[in-house]
């Protein structure tokens, strides 16, 4: 008859992940077992004992392996636990016992807060759980057109003074040896909208009968935008959209005037103005308050001779009254 035997830690193949809510196949094996009908396996989460399971197989007189397989459906109180399999040689004068705890990979992720939004100039903190053995590595990444930019490399993201650039998609990368996962947070930043910027496509004075385009854009949060001409609204932009454009295919004497560019939301209102003026295609032409000089040069062969001939009669009437001169 053999000797009672244990020699060796139960074995369990690494987990890919255990998901709350998810049933998961867990397989615990122990080699080179007797007596078998004293042995005994233990399912563990934490403390809390999740099955136990002694052989039923006939006695036998020599070593056994022996595998036990478990249906586990975690839940979300058990997340953050380690999950490991106890097995229990039961002798009359001591027990022996291995335990090995199970490697997974990170399974269901959390955050700390359903509520991701920040008023402009706040703090905001966002806390990303992650369950897996060995101990997760966590990294916080912002969302862009380009690469992602690294945020934080802990569990926690942390937004201080609030602007709008950080408005926007969030990563939480969770890693361990045995696998990773991600989670995206969307981070919404509020308040009340950026002065807009009102352009005019021309750089100098546009001509009557040219085509111009108004352009009213908003850098800020979301913001509804529209464009308006002494009080009355002539362009409304869509609220999805951070911009409105106003194309005057032929402008008149009669648009010109003050336009002016809202951006509004419920937390305040900014608006900028322009003033666009419209100069005339053809000027009229006026005559300047000046003496005869800018006659009509026709008229100057007729004037030159008035003035001989008025300067040769003041020559004879000066002769004539000499020559009536007496002497006494």
């Amino acid at each position: 008859m053999s000797q009672p035997a244990f020699p060796e830690d139960p074995i369990l193949p690494k987990i890919k992940s255990l998901i709350a809510n998810q049933e998961q196949k867990l397989i615990c094996t122990v080699h080179n077992i007797y007596p078998l009908d004293k042995f005994q396996i233990e399912w563990l989460r934490g403390d809390k004992t999740l099955r136990e399971e002694d052989p039923d197989e006939p006695i036998l007189d020599h070593v056994k392996n022996y595998s036990s397989m478990f249906n586990y459906t975690p839940s979300v109180d058990d997340l953050g636990k380690n999950i490991s399999c106890k097995a229990t040689l039961k002798l009359n004068l001591n027990n022996r016992e291995r335990t090995t705890t199970a490697e997974y990979g990170p399974g269901t992720i959390t955050v700390s807060s359903n509520n991701t939004s920040v008023k402009l100039g706040e703090r905001l903190e966002i806390t990303c759980h992650a369950d897996g053995n060995p101990k997760p590595t966590i990294f916080w990444w912002k969302l862009g057109e380009t690469e992602p930019e690294l945020q934080s490399q802990n569990h926690k993201l942390i937004i201080n003074n609030a602007s709008w650039s950080q408005a926007g998609w969030y990563r939480c990368n969770v890693s361990n040896d045995v696998g990773s996962q991600q989670m995206r947070v969307k981070v919404t930043v509020v308040g009340p909208p950026n002065i807009p910027k009102i352009l005019l496509s021309h750089r100098e004075e546009p001509k009557e009968g040219e085509s111009i385009s108004i352009f009213c854009s908003s850098d800020g949060g979301p913001a509804e935008l529209k464009l308006y001409r002494q009080s009355q609204s002539i362009a409304t932009g869509d609220p999805k959209e951070s911009a409105v454009l106003l194309n005057i295919s032929s402008i008149q004497i009669t648009d010109a005037g003050i336009y002016i560019c809202e951006a509004k939301n419920d937390f305040g209102i900014e608006r900028s103005t322009i003033n666009i003026t419209v100069q005339a295609q053809h000027d009229i032409w006026r005559k300047p308050d000046l003496p005869v000089a800018i006659l009509p040069a026709v008229g100057s062969v007729s004037l030159l001779t008035a003035v001989v001939l008025l300067i040769r009669h003041c020559r004879k009437k000066a002769k004539s009254n000499s020559s009536n001169i007496t002497l006494d």
